[in-house]
């Protein structure tokens, strides 16, 4: 059985992730998430996304009161 990706518009990973969508479109041309641009628009998966939103959580230091 093959896994094929499941691949969403910049938008849709936005509103499914919480981040802005200029985040995403910058993630993506900086390589920092997987993308795929087929044309004009960017293309990545939630999984990408998501990946990276919860390594930079973790590398992120707590704030002290």
């Amino acid at each position: 059985m093959t896994s094929e990706k499941q691949w969403i518009t910049v938008k849709e990973a936005a509103e499914r992730s919480g981040y802005a969508i200029s985040t995403i479109q910058e993630l993506l041309r900086e390589g920092k998430i997987e993308g795929w641009k087929p044309g004009h628009d960017w293309f990545t998966t939630l999984e990408a996304v998501m990946k990276y939103k919860e390594n930079a959580k973790m590398g992120r230091p707590k704030k002290e009161n």
